[in-house]
């Protein structure tokens, strides 16, 4: 450890950290105290007055926030009425049902604002309710309709069963401010200051908004009243200073609350209908009338700057709107310049002497404190060397403070820590907890791994993952872990075992092996999933594996095992296409071949921008007119600039996997269509019939059947011209989706063959739901047609089978006369192959006048001689 530390050893400060804290401490508040004696020295006023625009300016932004959503109060408590309104019968609504609507609204919706004075509804028969209350909790029920005889009466409470309190006979909601305004034009407004009719004779504005019926007819007036005395005992609360004037005046200039108790008791003159308000030069008080000439005279807005009897005070303006943008008042704050400056002068002289106190306090606390603790760090530091050996010795010290006795302890469960954190670490890393087996990285570092082994096997059991998502992971457990036992069974005893992962086991066999003990190993694991079930493995459970083995031959070395691991995972892959129980052996041959593939699936991306590919043409002929052709089957070709020519067989399968099968089909369609226009513009029959194969994943694509078509539409060709051809394998995928789809291109004209017709799925089941106009026996029948009684008893059944259909039935792989005629005895009377006509491009084949010659040409003009 010396050794290490004199290699990664750091340069030093001269001075100790407990020195360097406390100088560091000592010098900036040193650096406080004259920088801001210099401030205030050089920019005092300037900085006292921008500081006191930005304080006034962050309280006027309150004020008004406050404010206009006082003033928004209104607008709500109206639009929470008119809703209820609207879902009632004008006809059959009494006023006397909203009582506890409007109460609710005053008393719960909007209890803690209690500058809502008032909620009334009118309506156009004189019927009137109104509920009102104050700060004071002061609250009545006013009510006019056929119950109190047309009479205006109020209610002591909210209920119409407390005392009468007042009775005016004579009151009509049709006369009244708030209901005029919007009788007229049935829009939202705010009144005229008005006085209300009750013992206050209290002067407020209110909102007013129309409310509609059910049916979208008139049922009133709905009216929220924000009172000025209400306000003006808000205002006084709202002021940023205690000697600060807080006003509200109107689009006129004229004073509408104020925060002045001397002031509001005098503002309003006038009774019910022709209440006036003052300007606020009218108010005689020397403050407001200087604000007010100052403010006419302002052209730029902000705040400015008044002096009054030799008294300076800042004037700012805000914007008094509610939601709806309709009341344009303006609030107007006044404020003595000495209210803002004294109190910022009070805070900065304290500030300065806690920051002296605190300071002195803070270095000699700080210097204490680290004497204390910077001591137990040096000896932990000392100590730090330790924890390399996993042993940590406790302090001297008697007593720490709490962060240095945690960090003691701390390093002595970590040194234990350690050592058990790096065992379980290899443990996990190395060892398999379910099965007890190596890890493929637990297994790379026995030694007798590379001590004369030759031969590797991967098995892998594919129902693994089944079994788990079915029935858990704990008999997933119970179930690997038998397999194990099994295999261990059929091998010998320094056989290494790893799990190579979740359902796969790495094998390496004991000593230098040769292709037979390949051969007599191959037996024994193909037994594993071949459903032998050994008698001293059966017990409660009897467990059936499915699955495959790669195996490899080559001497095992440090340097080779990673090589060793992909060739085993090549030949599992190989044995996994022979089905359950296969076993393979590794071959140069299998590296090849996967190469090939990368390199055939690099090529596939770029080959159709390439334009590599290209169709053929191969007859389809009816024995009972050989002279006449107008059906054939377009055929897919890629010639690659690398790699020459690629059978279907290779390339289509990877554009499968890939998913490249979707453009590439696209273009087939597309490319089909537009040679089979040509060859009928040549003069081709009208009524040619091009088979196009297929697959699955196309036919699947949503866009399928709209692709097809339009490709046929915009080539001058009709539905009838196109005949799909599918595999048995199709109908795997998803019969009810492809068997609807099918129909539908039927429905539309396309005609629908199936393919290699016994080769795969084969089975009579679908046939009765499926749609499809022909069926192609598949070639490897064909094949033996001539001597072979077995095909020729098949064929004879898919004869019988297509009759009882009324399908045509097609041959493929008609390669001589012989076969040609065998099958026409048989009763086919399709067919296509080489001897008729080996697949040819498009262009190849002579059309006239509404023929297709199949033949070449020479042959036709050497016939026709």
């Amino acid at each position: 450890m010396r050794i290490l530390k004199q290699q990664f050893s750091v340069e030093a400060y001269p001075l100790s950290l407990t020195k360097t804290i406390l100088l560091t401490l000592l010098v900036t508040f040193c650096v406080v105290l004259v920088t801001m004696y210099t401030f205030l020295h050089y920019q005092g006023y300037a900085f006292l007055d921008t500081i006191s625009e930005q304080i006034l300016n962050a309280k006027k932004e309150n004020i008004e926030r406050t404010i206009n959503n006082y003033i928004s109060v209104p607008q709500q408590s109206n639009a929470i009425v008119v809703h209820a309104i609207s879902k009632e019968e004008s006809s059959t609504l009494s006023v006397r049902e909203l009582t506890g609507l409007l109460v609710n609204n005053i008393n719960n919706v909007f209890s803690e604002r209690d500058y809502l004075d008032m909620v009334e509804f009118g309506r156009p028969n004189g019927d009137f309710i109104g509920v009102s209350h104050d700060r004071l909790q002061d609250h009545y029920l006013a009510l006019r309709d056929a119950g109190t005889a047309n009479k205006l009466t109020f209610y002591s409470d909210f209920s119409l069963d407390s005392a009468v309190d007042k009775v005016i006979p004579d009151y009509e909601p049709q006369k009244r401010e708030w209901y005029n305004v919007v009788k007229e034009d049935r829009r939202s407004h705010w009144t005229r200051p008005f006085r209300d009719y009750d013992d206050a004779q209290t002067a407020g504005i209110a909102w007013s908004s129309p409310a509609f019926d059910r049916n979208g007819d008139f049922a009133g007036v709905v009216a929220s009243e924000l009172h000025f005395a209400e306000l003006n005992n808000n205002l006084r609360q709202f002021k940023p200073f205690p000697e600060s004037i807080l006003l509200i005046v109107n689009d006129k200039n004229e004073l509408v609350a104020t925060s002045l108790p001397e002031l509001a008791k005098t503002m309003f003159k006038g009774g019910n209908d022709n209440l006036s308000l003052q300007t606020l030069e009218q108010t005689g008080v020397s403050e407001v009338v200087a604000a007010s000439q100052a403010l006419e005279q302002q052209k730029a807005p902000g705040m400015l700057s008044i002096s009054v009897k030799g008294k300076p005070y800042y004037v700012d303006t805000f914007a008094v709107q509610d939601q709806e943008a309709k009341l344009h008042w303006k609030g107007v704050i006044i404020s003595p310049t000495t209210a803002i400056t004294s109190t910022i002068l009070g805070y900065g002289q304290a500030m300065i002497l806690v920051l002296f106190v605190v300071c002195g306090l803070g270095v000699l606390t700080v210097g204490i404190v680290l004497l204390r603790a910077t001591r137990p760090l040096q000896e932990i530091a000392r100590k730090a060397d330790e924890l390399v050996t996993h042993r940590w010795t406790p302090s001297r010290h008697k007593r720490h403070f709490p962060e240095i006795a945690s960090l003691e302890t701390t390093f002595m469960a970590l040194s234990q820590k350690l050592a058990e954190s790096f065992e379980l670490q290899r443990k996990k890393l190395e060892e398999d907890d379910i099965t007890g087996l190596w890890t493929r990285a637990g297994l790379q570092q026995q030694p007798s791994l590379y001590k004369r082994r030759n031969m590797v096997g991967l098995i892998q059991i594919s129902n693994m993952y089944s079994i788990v998502n079915a029935l858990g992971t704990e008999f997933g457990d119970a179930f690997i872990s038998e397999f194990i036992a099994r295999l261990r069974d059929l091998l010998p005893t320094d056989t290494l075992i790893a799990r190579d992962t979740t359902d796969k086991l790495l094998v390496i066999f004991p000593g230098m092996n040769q292709h037979k003990d390949y051969l007599r190993y191959r037996s024994a694991l193909a037994s594993l999933f071949m459903g032998d079930t050994h008698e001293q493995h059966m017990a409660e459970k009897k467990y059936v594996y499915t699955g495959n083995v790669g195996m490899l031959l080559e001497t095992l070395t440090e340097e080779n095992f990673s090589d060793i691991r992909r060739g085993v995972g090549m030949a599992l892959l190989q044995a996994e296409a022979l089905g359950n129980g296969a076993v393979m052996l590794f071959s140069q041959e299998m590296y090849e071949h996967e190469l090939y593939n990368i390199k055939l699936h690099e090529q596939l991306n770029d080959a159709i921008c390439k334009h590599e590919f290209h169709l053929v043409l191969q007859p389809i002929i009816d024995q009972e007119n050989e002279a006449r052709c107008s059906e054939g089957e377009c055929l897919l070709r890629w010639h690659s600039e690398t790699l020459g020519d690629i059978s279907p067989v290779q390339f289509i399968p990877l554009a499968e996997e890939s998913g490249l099968i979707v453009p590439l089909g696209k273009w087939v369609i597309e490319e089909a269509c537009r040679e089979l226009a040509a060859m009928i513009a040549r003069g081709a029959p009208q009524d040619f019939l091009l088979h196009i194969n297929v697959s699955a994943i196309q036919l699947l694509q949503q866009d399928f059947a709209w692709h097809l078509m339009d490709s046929v539409r915009m080539n001058g060709l009709v539905n009838g011209n196109i005949c799909i051809e599918i595999t048995e394998s199709v109908l795997m995928q998803d019969m009810q989706r492809i068997s609807k789809m099918l129909g539908y291109l039927r429905r539309h004209g396309v005609s629908v063959s199936l393919d290699d017709f016994g080769s795969g799925f084969s089975s009579l089941s679908y046939l009765h739901a499926l749609p499809f106009d022909s069926i192609k026996i598949d070639r490897n029948f064909v094949k033996g047609v001539v001597g072979d009684e077995k095909a020729q008893s098949v064929i004879n059944s898919l004869i019988v089978l297509a009759s009882g259909f009324n399908v045509p039935l097609i041959a493929e792989g008609i390669e001589d006369e012989g076969m040609k005629l065998k099958l026409r005895e048989l009763g086919c009377n399709k067919g296509q192959g080489y001897y008729f006509r080996r697949p040819a491009e498009f262009s190849t084949f002579h059309c006239k006048d509404g023929e297709f010659y199949y033949q070449p040409q020479e042959t036709t003009e050497e016939a026709d001689a």
